[in-house]
């Protein structure tokens, strides 16, 4: 038996939620295709071909050949014009084992009588038509089959009854119409029936499901009712549930309330940000029961979180490599002058200081140290102008340290290694806003990182640095 699953062709109601394929939109945490696949594992399918549309490199990378689910898939396209069950007509004596077909945003919802072995009553045959079109079909009978891809009213006979039930299968076959219904379908299972989707690797207790590699504080309250995707990061005093939905790679800030909301993968969430009622996409919050949405431009509010590639991040390594360039030239002899001055009058000194640079490796950076609090001119004209980091950017250029990202990891005495996603720096947010939660912003640069959000960086660091070093003089931090 072979299943067939067309990913391609819009759905209007899904353009809201981002860029992200509609198929990979997640459902209770999950992309909906996993449940497709995990359908097929159920019924011992073990051959599946993908039809591909639109965004095909995002499908493919998530399925993959099929390996963690124990498929084997394959791929094929389709032009935006041809109808997905012509596909099938290519080569029907194919489909004459058996056949599962799937061509909409179908999620099969088990209900609280289902089992596996209930499922063999799917291959009796059955067809669920969805405005029209067929959405969703299964037989081993071949005349059924033939009559499915010929197009013949025979197909009519094998009708779910009731829309989408399933009563001998334990199954709903629940077409996704718009917003409001994936809003809706999200806050029922994580209220009621998240248990009967837990994959392998998963944990749930007290109706909160959690993914892996997920890092929340001790000062975190998480309220059941709720689910909590694979590598996500949550800071400190936040309060999670009831009835958050969280995807993958999500990002929340310190002292955050979710509740009753819907936030998609590859998210930031910014600091102290109360998000109820609300589906957020990256840098979107949607109204789910009307689909009215709002950008939001400021990305320490709510931004996404772009995965990163090679290209991206070689442009931003020759634009931070020449920016320090020009800035050595501009400091070079104003950095002269003022350091002797202040060494002649015993005002300060650089200090030696051990550090991760880039790639982890140990290195030794020089660390502007004043001899003694106080608002001195000099102080303030040298670290106001931000000479004091001279000696770091000459790290850049030695390919030791990057422009902007994160403040570099000291050497601990345990020898503890650096973290992954590691982008040690000379400036950093932390210059702007000294009281960043500074591992959370390590972690936000890292999942953003770009030749604007350096620009951005570099600016607020040294207008910054300018305006505020008398305090920081005065308080004898610098």
């Amino acid at each position: 038996m072979r299943a067939v699953l067309h990913t391609g062709g819009k759905k209007p109601w899904a353009e809201a939620l981002g860029e992200r394929p509609w198929a990979l939109l997640p459902v209770a945490g999950r992309p909906l295709v996993s449940y497709w696949l995990e359908l097929c594992v159920d019924l011992g399918i073990s051959e599946v071909r993908i039809i591909l549309g639109q965004d095909a490199e995002y499908i493919e990378l998530f399925c993959g050949n099929g390996e963690k689910w124990g498929l084997d898939i394959s791929y094929s396209f389709i032009l935006p014009e041809d109808e997905p069950q012509s596909y099938l007509a290519r080569d029907p004596v194919r489909w004459n084992d058996g056949l599962l077909y799937i061509d909409a945003a179908l999620f099969p919802r088990r209900r609280e009588d289902f089992t596996r072995e209930a499922l063999q009553a799917l291959l009796k045959g059955c067809c669920l038509r969805h405005q029209g079109a067929v959405a969703f079909f299964i037989s081993q009978d071949v005349s059924q089959i033939n009559s499915f891809i010929q197009k013949e009213p025979r197909t009519e006979t094998t009708a779910c009854a009731d829309g989408g039930l399933i009563p001998d299968a334990g199954l709903d076959l629940t077409v996704i119409d718009d917003i409001a219904h994936y809003y809706r379908l999200n806050m029922d299972l994580v209220r009621g029936e998240m248990s009967r989707y837990l994959p392998s690797g998963y944990a749930s207790s007290d109706g909160a499901s959690i993914g892996y590699n997920v890092i929340t504080p001790s000062s975190v309250t998480l309220t059941p009712p709720l689910a909590i995707g694979n590598d996500c990061r949550i800071g400190a005093l936040s309060s999670i549930g009831p009835g958050a939905v969280i995807s993958d790679h999500v990002i929340i800030d310190r002292q955050c309330e979710l509740s009753d909301c819907l936030v998609l993968s590859d998210t930031y969430i910014g600091r102290n940000l109360e998000i109820k009622g609300k589906i957020v996409a990256g840098n979107r919050i949607i109204d789910p029961e009307d689909g009215t949405f709002l950008d939001v431009e400021d990305p320490w509010l709510v931004a996404h979180t772009r995965s990163q590639n090679g290209f991206r991040d070689f442009t931003r390594a020759v634009c931070s490599w020449l920016l320090s360039l020009l800035l050595v030239i501009l400091q070079a002899i104003p950095f002269l002058f003022f350091y002797s001055i202040i060494r002649l009058f015993g005002r300060g000194r650089f200090a030696r200081r051990s550090c991760r640079g880039i790639g982890g490796k140990k290195i030794t950076v020089l660390h502007f140290v004043a001899s003694r609090p106080g608002s001195s001119f000099l102080i303030i004209i040298f670290c106001g102008t931000s000479l004091d980091r001279f000696p770091q950017l000459l790290n850049v250029l030695t390919g030791k340290l990057w422009l902007c990202g994160q403040v570099p990891h000291e050497i601990s005495a345990d020898g503890t290694e650096a973290p992954g996603h590691y982008f040690p720096a000379v400036f950093s947010y932390s210059d702007a806003f000294p009281e960043i939660d500074r591992q959370m912003d390590a972690l936000y640069y890292a999942h953003t990182r770009s030749v604007f959000s350096d620009l951005r960086i570099l600016r607020h660091a040294l207008i910054h640095r300018l305006l505020d070093v008398e305090s920081a003089a005065e308080a004898g931090t610098l």
